[in-house]
Formats: C-alpha cells, structure tokens, sequence
C-alpha cells in the first residue's frame, strides 16, 4: 500500500467536497439515528463547507492511495475539525496517518478535538496516539471531547 498524507493543494478541491459530503452526510444520519435532532436538509454552515472547499485547503491535509484521495483532516487553531477516511479505505492506516500529521503540523500546545461518543473506532485512534478524555467544552449530547497533551 502507497499512503501519502500531504497539505490539500487547489486541484484537491473536488475531491475535500466528496469527502467532506460524505462525512457531514453520515454524520447527520448517525445523530438522528441515536435521537439527536437534525434537519431534513444538511444546516447551511455544512453546505458551505461542501460548495466552498477552497475555502478550507490551507487547513486541511489529504491522504492519498494514488491515484486516489482516501481521506481528509482539517485542523485550525490546533483544533481538529474533521477527520474522514473513505469507507473503502478503512483499515489502511489513513487515520492514523492523517492525525500524526496534523499533530506534527500542529503549533506548540494542546491539540484539542470533539467526537460522537457512538463512534468507538475513531475513539480508540485518538486515544492510541495519547488524547485523553477532557471536561466538555461543547454541551451537545453525545460529544466526547479530547486534548492531546502539549508537546
């Protein structure tokens, strides 16, 4: 297996929207499934995300099985935003290899992030690599929050 993660580059951009699609679209689908509230439509601020890629690409980091683009991170202010890896691709090291990235890429400090705490895969991941389980900062329902101790 050839992995490559490297920063998104604008000729990536169509393929951050698919990716991004894809997780914000299940991600809506699992929090109805476990009774959260969501909207019939994707929330605007997600659209934007997806129709505006560009927009994120200094951000964001792909992960690559050439000729294709298997996954995404998005970190900003040393927040991880998104961490996605098609279903496809899973088991690949991807993820793995997408948080190690972000973590080295990341500024002096903690690295903080929020997870679905149905979601035990990626959890395992975060707490593989040494996030620990921190007081919540998001009142949502369901949110796990993490910080990877500073370096």
């Amino acid at each position: 297996m050839n992995l490559v993660v490297e920063p998104a580059r604008p000729e990536d951009a169509a393929d951050v929207s698919r990716l991004l699609s894809d997780y914000l679209t299940r991600t809506e689908l699992e929090k109805s499934a476990h009774g959260l509230d969501v909207p019939e439509e994707l929330p605007e601020r997600y659209r934007r995300e997806i129709d505006h890629p560009a927009e994120l690409l200094e951000h964001t980091l792909v992960a690559r099985q050439p000729p294709r683009t298997i996954g995404l991170v998005i970190m900003r202010n040393n927040e991880i935003k998104r961490l996605w890896v098609d279903e496809q691709a899973r088991g690949t090291g991807a993820g793995r290899a997408l948080v190690e990235a972000a973590l080295t890429k990341a500024a002096p400090g903690p690295v903080t992030l929020t997870v679905w705490d149905w979601r035990t895969a990626p959890i395992r991941l975060y707490r593989s690599l040494g996030f620990e389980v921190s007081p919540s900062w998001d009142a949502r329902e369901h949110l796990i929050c993490l910080t990877y101790p500073s370096r």
